[in-house]
């Protein structure tokens, strides 16, 4: 993820610097609000380079889990920060439509560092996502993403700037600006919501619970998979669960079906970093359980 992260900060770097540079002297606001956008971008990669190293190391007596959730705690920071940036563009934007400044036509070179910004952002952004998915890391997926958007907004910002070439209404301009605001203030929102599921012990896929009942259910000797709990350490889940088997078995096939509930968890849920099984006598009640899911409130 170091590799990755250097090569997105210095290529948003470049190009936030060109689409800034080039929309203040072209008069472009919509220009200068993607290379604000790009610059948010270099802080995100500054974050993850810091966040990895945390990452990765291993667990002691103070953090027996690790420390995966730095990941998601940085993807929340990230999320803060593309949504000031963003939030400063709408004022910005705002105050630039209702101004009573006259608005001139931005130049044709704000048109040409935009088709630039697009291909150097998609190349940017695609490799991001393989890498993200390759190391099944949130960080750099959520950052592919915010890339991927800036593609769409510079792709929207260079149809914006040719309208207003044609049509000759310069007031096209501070309107694709807010346009864009709008639209990176809600993928921020999208990224915090992600985030913070994980930080709040949730899932993402509640059918996560309907495979662990399945894959309960295929051991000969476990009964009543409930109280079952998910929550990720990083991008791995950490399962926790009751099951039932005859009471009069011994200890030690108690244990034996235990092991069995484990490996065939395994077997049908991907990247598990732990599974806890407690095992009671069949037929035991379980009245006043406040956590956890079981056959019936997974369906």
């Amino acid at each position: 993820m170091l590799r990755t992260s250097r090569i997105s900060v210095f290529g948003n770097m470049v190009l936030s610097l060109l689409k800034i540079v080039v929309g203040i002297v072209s008069n472009s606001l919509a220009v200068l609000s993607d290379g604000l956008d790009s610059a948010s971008d270099v802080v995100t990669s500054l974050i993850i380079l810091i966040a990895t190293p945390i990452i990765s190391r291993p667990p002691n007596s103070k953090y027996v889990y690790g420390r995966g959730k730095a990941e998601n705690i940085a993807s929340t920071i990230l999320s803060f920060v593309i949504f000031f940036v963003g939030f400063q563009m709408f004022i910005a934007a705002i105050q630039k439509i209702f101004s009573k400044e006259i608005v001139e036509v931005p130049s044709m070179l704000a048109i040409w560092v935009t088709v630039i910004s697009i291909v150097g952002k998609l190349l940017l952004a695609l490799y991001q996502f393989r890498q993200g998915k390759r190391a099944d890391s949130s960080m750099l997926k959520a950052n592919a993403i915010n890339m991927r958007n800036d593609v769409v907004i510079s792709v929207g910002v260079l149809l914006g700037l040719g309208f207003t070439f044609f049509l000759e209404m310069p007031i096209l301009d501070p309107i694709i600006a807010l346009l864009i605001s709008i639209y990176i203030v809600y993928s921020a929102i999208g990224i915090f919501r992600d985030a913070n599921l994980v930080l709040l012990d949730g899932v993402s896929d509640p059918s996560v619970y309907q495979k662990i009942i399945t894959a309960v259910e295929q051991v000969p000797g476990a009964y009543n998979p409930h109280r079952i709990r998910s929550s990720h350490v990083g991008n791995y889940y950490n399962i926790v669960l009751d099951i039932e088997v005859e009471g009069i078995m011994s200890l030690t096939d108690a244990h034996r079906i235990a092991q069995k509930v484990e490996d065939s968890i395994k077997q049908s849920v991907d990247n598990v970093y732990d599974i806890v099984v407690h095992v009671e006598p069949r037929g035991s009640e379980h009245t006043g359980e406040k956590f956890g899911m079981s056959r019936e409130s997974a369906e």
